[in-house]
This record gives structure tokens, sequence and C-alpha cells, in this order.
């Protein structure tokens, strides 16, 4: 007969892969998952391990995917790097991974490709002040560095 610890770490290890089958997650999401879905932290802690035995749990991947999928929305470096904290990420990994996948060009180009598509939906707005102050909110939430959103305030107006 099966005891109860050798069913809960079965059932936590299919939450787990079903976890992970819809994308990478990293060791701290997958471990806060599963302790929101009551698994106790020995048999949590069981299934991190066996998922990273098995290559399904892998911060380096998870943070590379995180990082393509915030670059895709047109998100600046400030944004990603709060997404990689919170996720758990190693600060000294997370940055120099970070450095590694987004060049200070093409965050300026990414900066440009959403400062020109919001600033076409803002056209209607008769008012420049409050156009260029709407744009530069919109920037600063998108996790751009005040530098980059002056820039990019400066390329609006000529």
């Amino acid at each position: 007969m099966e005891n109860h610890e050798d069913t809960a770490y079965r059932n936590a290890l299919n939450s787990a892969l079903r976890i992970l089958a819809r994308r990478d997650h990293s060791v701290f999401e997958l471990t806060q998952k599963l302790s929101r879905r009551g698994y106790g932290e020995e048999t949590v802690r069981r299934v991190v391990v066996e998922c990273g035995r098995l290559d399904y749990l892998d911060d380096r991947r998870a943070a590379a995917q995180l990082i393509d999928r915030m670059k895709r929305k047109g998100v600046g470096t400030r944004r990603i790097r709060h997404e990689l904290k919170k996720i758990g990420m190693d600060e000294q990994q997370a940055e120099a991974q970070l450095r590694a996948s987004v060049t200070p060009a093409e965050e300026r180009s990414l900066a440009r490709r959403v400062a020109l598509k919001k600033w076409r939906t803002l056209a209607a707005e008769p008012d420049s002040q409050k156009r260029m102050l709407r744009l530069q909110r919109f920037l600063c939430y998108r996790g751009f560095s005040d530098a980059l959103i002056i820039e990019m305030l400066k390329e609006m107006r000529s």
C-alpha cells in the first residue's frame, strides 16, 4: 500500500510538469506555485530537485525567455530587470544575462518603436505639452531610462 508522502510527491510532480509544459519557470516561481497549491516544503523541494535533474527547470533559460518576451512587448531594461527580480533571479546573473541580451542600440530601437506607435495614438490630443507628458509617463512605465526618454521626447518634438 502506498503512503501519503509518495502520493503527494507524485501529485506535486504532475502539477510541476503541467506548469512547466506551458513555459519555463525559475526555481523560485515553481516553488511558489507548488507551495500555493498546498504541497509541503519537503515535497516541493524534492520536486524542484527532480525537475532540475531532468533539465525541465533552468533559471538561465527562464530568464532568457522572459527577456525575449519582454523585448517583443517593447519594454526597457529597467522593467526587464524588475521582472527578473520578481521571478527570483540572482541579481548578478540577471544583470549579466540582461547585458548580453539587450544592447544599448537595441534598447534605443525598442524605445523609438514604441514611442512612435504611442505618439500616433496621442495625435488627437490638441495640447502638445499634455501629449509629451503622456508619452513620457508611458515610456517610464515601459521601463526605459530617463536619458532614453529625454532622447525620444526630443525626437518626437522635431
